[in-house]
């Protein structure tokens, strides 16, 4: 049986030492818990090399590149501490390199078509009997506009939009301030006028409710506008406006990105927009943009000087 005590102060450890927030630690826990069920082995010295490969192996049955690099990174990390703690001598990860073929997965994006559908049917749904709607039913409606048009506008994260403060939102100045991955900051400029508006309105409806919440968006109960609530609006919008894609709050953020490579947008540009800590993960919508690799070749395209008649 696997010697809880030994894990339980890692997990102690790693919330009041290493600060690891309760995603982190909750990733961990499922991670630990899945290798020791596999070697079913209560000897850490038993635990080698050939060990994790073969776990790795197991995994690539079932897991993809990004998660099996996730459930070894916990490993790695689990039994550095170990070592650390001198409750092991050797380290079955020294030496050892993970080499894996990453998946190719494009970024999913939708046409601009349905991005206006999805508006058209917000903005519809919003006018129509608005003297029957409840005053929440009003909120809400006027919410899934705000919601619908920064996610587009500005292609933030589902949950940098969900952490968005009053504090850092300044209408007046059209700007956002945006904490994102790893505690970095970003400024967001709120450069089209139906967003700016459309938030307007909702700050008008939502300063009514009283909330004391710090958070932009808020529920009905005044309480943060959750993840899942946001991808619910989306869900529902869609729905509504007969669209049978699959539709997530990330991929407003992928059509962004690609709509403006289309555009001709600098990639480094979009690196900043999006908060990307990497370039490379910027240049996967280069793959996505048909449209810019069409007119490239249409326009650029050396064989277009020559002429032979």
């Amino acid at each position: 049986m696997l010697e809880k005590t030994k894990l339980e102060q890692y997990y102690e450890y790693c919330h009041y030492q290493k600060k690891l927030d309760k995603k982190t630690l909750k990733a961990y826990r499922i991670d630990l818990r899945q290798f020791f069920e596999y070697i079913e082995e209560n000897n850490f010295s038993q635990i080698n090399r050939l060990t994790i490969e073969n776990y790795i192996q197991y995994l690539s049955l079932t897991y993809k590149t990004t998660s099996i690099k996730r459930k070894y990174a916990s490993l790695k990390t689990y039994f550095s501490y170990l070592v650390y703690m001198e409750f092991i001598l050797l380290n079955p990860f020294s030496n050892m390199r993970l080499q894996l073929k990453e998946d190719t997965l494009l970024p999913r994006i939708f046409s601009l078509n349905i991005l206006e559908q999805l508006l058209k049917t917000a903005y519809t749904q919003n006018s129509e009997q608005v003297t029957k709607q409840t005053s929440f039913q009003r909120f809400t409606k006027i919410r899934t506009i705000a919601v619908l048009e920064l996610l587009f506008s500005t292609g933030i994260r589902v949950s940098e939009l969900c952490n968005l403060t009053l504090e850092n939102t300044d209408l007046t100045n059209q700007k956002i301030l945006i904490k994102g991955k790893g505690s970095k900051e970003r400024v967001l400029y709120l450069s089209n006028n139906e967003v700016i508006v459309a938030m307007q309105k909702y700050m008008h409806l939502r300063n009514q409710s009283k909330s004391d919440c710090p958070n932009f968006f808020i529920n009905r109960l005044g309480e943060r506008l959750s993840e899942q609530s946001v991808r619910t609006i989306i869900n529902d919008i869609g729905r509504k406006a007969d669209i049978s894609t699959h539709l997530t709050p990330h991929m407003f953020r992928h059509t962004l990105a690609t709509t403006l490579l289309d555009e001709g947008v600098d990639c480094r540009y979009i690196q900043r927009i999006l908060g990307h800590s990497s370039i490379k993960t910027t240049e996967r919508y280069i793959h996505v943009s048909l449209t810019m690799q069409k007119n490239v070749l249409l326009k650029k395209h050396p064989r277009h000087h020559f002429s032979f008649e």
